[in-house]
């Protein structure tokens, strides 16, 4: 028997929208537009107003490889992204295709707990209004977790999938124009098949299914790469991979500012190993922490019997680390001379020049010069 379509007036106060026969939506009415926040230009998939169990239901039934009871229950992704427990009825409605026919029920009328209900709600307002990008992947063809590692990596990218309450920190993160919904977009435009992502999703299995700080270099809705950060959990039903989620971090300008940092690095250390005067890190107790080459060819010590020993061993000066601190101190005397002891015990005069390095410990650089002998007044005469 066909089902009587609803009145007018009865289609003024209740969510619908029509169905064609490949499960996609062709249409909706101006209260479920209104209540969902969307607008229909073109087919939709049914993920982008349903839940992923709620479209997997509804597509079967359009595509007439199930039927469905006079009236079941759906969860709507709200605008909000949260999900909305409703009662649906599908009415066929000529070459308009199926209308599936809905309205909000109370937690009671669906048999679901209050305390429940109101945890569903309190998750899903804290997941949509965090700062931090927080996504799901719903893999509407279960990945078997029994194949071999690289099977899996492999049907991970390839087998049907769709986002689900991703949130507006992700839609932000990944530069989606405002207006568009972010669950309604293909999974691999944003996460593609790459050899960094693959190498990402092999260590997630091989962490069996829980990673945290993965780099992975995604795709902004633009196409442009973007270097991010994901921590990983899933869920698993009877050997079978059926949802990812986690967060997500943008890591590519603290990157860029690592390499900046690393390649500055880099240079100094060139310029302080081409330095032909001898330059050493010392702290606060005169304990040497790092020396330039020029300072192994001076004393005749390598750099394994220098580090981590006190600059006193070196100097036959008394109390060289006082002097040394006191030099970086005062302005006017930050030069002092000291007696240093050579590894063939030969003594020389080395001028040190202190300065203090600022930080949570402190650190004292010394440039030192090999001071130069006053010439007497009859050697100056005889080299005439």
């Amino acid at each position: 028997m066909t089902k009587p379509t609803p009145s007018a007036a009865e289609l003024d106060t209740l969510l619908i929208d029509w169905i064609d026969e490949d499960g996609h939506i062709a249409a909706i009415n101006d209260v479920e537009a209104r209540e969902l926040g969307i607008e229909v230009t073109g087919s939709l998939p049914l993920e982008r107003v349903y839940s992923s169990a709620s479209a997997q239901l509804l597509r079967a039934v359009a595509r007439g490889e199930q039927s469905a009871d006079a009236s079941f229950p759906v969860w709507v992704n709200s605008a909000r992204y949260n999900e909305i427990p409703m009662i649906a009825s599908v009415l066929g409605d000529g070459s308009r295709g199926l209308a599936v026919v809905k309205q909000a029920l109370s937690p009671s009328v669906l048999g679901i707990g209050p305390e429940l209900i109101e945890r569903v709600e309190i998750l899903s307002q804290m997941i949509g209004a965090a700062t931090e990008a927080c996504w799901c992947i719903e893999f509407l063809e279960p990945v078997d977790t029994s194949l071999a590692e690289e099977e899996i990596v492999g049907r991970i990218f390839s087998n049907q999938s769709c986002w689900r309450a991703c949130n507006e920190a992700m839609a932000r993160l990944y530069r989606v124009p405002e207006g568009l919904d972010f669950n309604t977009q293909a999974v691999s435009r944003y996460f593609p098949d790459t050899n960094i992502n693959r190498q990402m999703i092999r260590d997630l299995v091989r962490s069996n299914y829980r990673l945290d700080r993965a780099a992975a270099v995604d795709r902004r809705h633009d196409g442009s790469e973007m270097m991010v950060e994901n921590d990983f959990r899933a869920a698993i039903k009877d050997g079978l991979l059926v949802r990812l989620w986690g967060t997500t971090r943008d890591i590519g300008p603290y990157k860029q500012r690592e390499q900046q940092l690393s390649d500055r690095a880099d240079t100094m250390l060139d310029i302080l190993s081409a330095t032909p005067d001898p330059i050493l890190v010392i702290s606060e107790n005169g304990t040497v922490l790092a020396a330039n080459p020029a300072t192994e060819a001076a004393w005749g010590r390598s750099a394994e019997k220098i580090l981590g020993r006190p600059i006193q061993q070196f100097v036959e000066t008394r109390n060289a680390t006082d002097k040394l601190r006191q030099a970086a101190l005062d302005a006017d005397e930050s030069e002092l001379d000291l007696g240093m002891i050579s590894a063939d015990d030969n003594r020389e005069i080395w001028r040190f020049r202190s300065a203090l390095m600022e930080g949570e410990t402190r650190r004292y650089v010394l440039t030192a010069r090999r001071k130069t002998k006053r010439r007497t007044r009859r050697t100056a005469e005889e080299a005439v």
